[in-house]
């Protein structure tokens, strides 16, 4: 009877059960509770093929409607968590990688952590970060990859897993990423495959099937971006180490000025001194309320009190020139530059920046002295230039002051940081602009509209975002561009050109470059290059890079600026790229129109080109005019179009006028005034 009754408990409970389940079943929309609550994670164990490479795994756990609630079901915010494994069941040890994800409901990404460590966007973008077109995740700090055959099969060397945690958009129907994979050079992964509603699997082949060991002295390959950063611990103790920061600039086109560096601490150190550089704030507070407080006890020679930096993300600035040899604040090689870096084609002896620093370290780890952790999240502050993590390589050689002695002293370790001009939608706007024009038409072709963004508080009703910038006559040319709309409107008239109502955005750019083709003859031909300064802004030492892949191999001479050939440094093929830049002394700074005795700050010279190395040039036509323009560093932007002949107006008193400019500019110098 027992038995009787016990069976027929079991069958109800069973019953219950199924019943609950299907309930739920009911109840939910691909893990979505009617779409609004939430969704927990599958328990179904999933066989995957078998992988003699990488492989990776994305399983989603959890989708969860949040506040607030949107009147649109495209609009209304879920927080979504995923837990993503990455398995080395290749023959290679793996320590640089990174996965890819591309993403289909306009997530941000949260967080991305595991036992390992943490995931950080390539792109250096800080969490919570915008990942809606794709990202890269890679390791904050190097979390390596080890083979089975090295580790006898322990997959707590070879298995890597992190929780991501975000937030998507819209009716989560299908709130997976539509593709996953490896980024390591030489991998091959397969299509990923969907297993249920819920993971995601794909396998990566490594590029051969040699067995690699782990070297504990492995060092990653340095990669130079447009700027690089070297972290090297120079020595280093139980409680503390001694460290110095080199921002090196390998861009030809590339500039800092007042530059300012930033990172985050992984284990709440602190700065106690330094030299060749500043924190922005000292936040002493931070070490006398937290750990460093507890690790270190007042005592003579070390008071927290007297830190120069306890932030988590300090951020740290170059010290003014006079400082360069103040035996406490300066008095390291590469320091105390006002913040600018230049170009090394342009001064090698200012294309470095350096500083030293003693850092603290606190409990748990002030007991090794071989305990040694660099920053992450390395940030070149309001620059155009994202850097990417730390990578450990091959300790910096310090030669002996003494250099009779062929000796060299190595840094305890390195990491570099590569730094590089940001692309895509984070990609900031121009600050310059370059407009066109010829000895053989009457119009300038002008800087684009809104070429260098839109102003704080725009007014839309005062001009158009999105009609091509008006045909500009010479006159025009030296008025600031609030100026001219009486100018356009009358040139418009006289070329017989429709307005736009209402007329086109201004371009907003402080700088305009205006290149203009003085004359072309059999042998030779010439341009004028003039640098308007319409802002406030002085620019010392200015330099700008001309791109012109068929007319620069025939450059002869800048007259009154400092011409170089860049050899096959941007774009091959060779002689591609001219750096110009003022003489010292006499057109080297570009004034603010403020300070320009006529309002408007002009630099010019001609440049001249013979035609013997480039037989048969256009000159007439797209090979006259620069394809790419930087100005101190920043990308300008460059009209769609030229001038060319017979398009508009022809007029042989623009040619009269181009060659008498020519002989005024050859016999005096740069003009004030076009």
């Amino acid at each position: 009877m027992g038995s009787s009754r016990g069976a027929w408990l079991l069958l109800v409970l069973s019953f219950s059960s199924a019943f609950v389940s299907v309930w739920g079943q009911n109840g939910t929309v691909n893990g979505t509770v009617n779409g609004t609550a939430n969704a927990t994670a599958n328990a179904t164990v999933y066989v995957y093929p078998s992988c003699n490479g990488v492989e990776i795994v994305y399983q989603l756990q959890e989708v969860l409607r949040i506040s607030p609630n949107a009147s649109k079901l495209v609009d209304q915010p879920y927080r979504f968590e995923a837990n993503l494994t990455v398995n080395n069941k290749g023959y290679s040890t793996v320590d640089s990688w990174g996965v890819g994800l591309n993403w289909r409901n306009r997530e941000i990404l949260v967080s991305a952590s595991g036992d390992s460590g943490t995931l950080t966007p390539e792109d250096g973008s800080a969490y919570p970060a915008n990942v809606s077109q794709g990202c890269v995740l890679l390791p904050a700090s190097l979390i390596t990859l080890h083979n089975e055959i090295e580790t006898a099969g322990d997959i707590t060397q070879s298995q890597k897993s992190f929780t991501l945690v975000g937030t998507e958009f819209g009716n989560p129907k299908n709130p997976m990423p539509s593709n996953v994979n490896f980024t390591t050079p030489g991998y091959n992964c397969s299509i990923p495959k969907l297993y249920g509603n819920d993971t995601m699997h794909t396998c990566c082949l490594e590029p051969n099937n040699n067995i690699t060991l782990t070297n504990d002295d492995s060092f990653h390959i340095p990669e130079y971006g447009d700027f690089t950063i070297t972290y090297d611990v120079l020595s280093t103790y139980a409680t503390n180490y001694q460290a110095q920061v080199t921002i090196s600039n390998n861009s030809p086109v590339g500039r800092l000025d007042n530059w300012a560096l930033n990172w985050t601490w992984q284990e709440s150190e602190f700065i106690y001194s330094m030299q060749g550089a500043r924190p922005k704030f000292a936040d002493t507070q931070v070490c006398v309320n937290g750990l460093a407080a507890k690790s270190y006890q007042p005592a003579p020679g070390l008071d927290i009190n007297s830190a120069l930096s306890c932030s988590v993300t300090p951020e740290i600035s170059d010290l003014p020139l006079q400082k360069q040899n103040d035996t406490t604040l300066g008095n390291v090689k590469y320091c105390c530059r006002n913040g600018t870096i230049l170009p090394a084609i342009i001064d090698p002896s200012k294309s470095k920046s350096a500083f030293t620093m003693q850092v603290y370290k606190v409990q748990p780890y002030n007991i090794d002295a071989l305990h040694l952790v660099p920053p992450i999240n390395f940030n070149l502050v309001n620059s155009s230039y994202t850097c990417g993590i730390p990578k450990r390589i091959a300790p910096s050689l310090f030669p002996d002051p003494d250099t009779t002695l062929n000796y060299n002293k190595p840094a305890q370790k390195t990491w570099q940081v590569s730094c590089n001009v940001t692309t895509g939608p984070k990609k900031p706007p121009p600050k310059c602009c370059v407009s066109f024009s010829t000895y053989l038409n009457d119009s300038i072709v002008p800087c684009p509209t809104y070429a260098c963004g839109v102003l704080p508080n725009p007014n839309p009703t005062q001009c158009n975002a999105n009609t091509s910038a008006m045909l500009l006559p010479y006159s025009a040319l030296t008025m600031r561009p609030e100026n001219r709309t009486a100018q356009l409107l009358a040139w418009a008239s006289i070329l017989h050109k429709e307005v736009p109502n209402p007329l086109p955005c201004p371009d907003n750019c402080g700088v305009n470059i205006n290149w203009h083709v003085v004359s072309d003859y059999t042998k030779g031909w010439s341009a004028r290059m003039s640098l308007f300064g319409w802002s406030n802004v002085t620019y010392p030492d200015w330099f700008a890079v001309v791109e012109m892949p068929q007319a620069l191999p025939g450059y002869e001479k800048a007259y009154t600026f400092n011409g170089t050939l860049v050899n096959g440094t941007l774009i091959p093929p060779t002689n591609t790229s001219l750096v110009v830049q003022g003489n010292p002394g006499y057109n080297n700074y570009l004034l603010g129109s403020d300070q320009a005795k006529t309002g408007v700050s002009v630099l010019q010279s001609v440049i001249s080109f013979t035609k013997k190395t480039t037989p048969g040039i256009d000159v007439k036509g797209r090979a006259g005019f620069p394809t790419k323009v930087w100005f101190n560093g920043d990308e300008c932007a460059v009209p769609d179009t030229w001038p060319t002949s017979g398009t508009f107006r022809n007029s042989p008193k623009a040619f009269l006028g181009g060659l008498l400019l020519l002989l005024v500019t050859l016999l005096c110098g740069p003009l004030e005034l076009l």
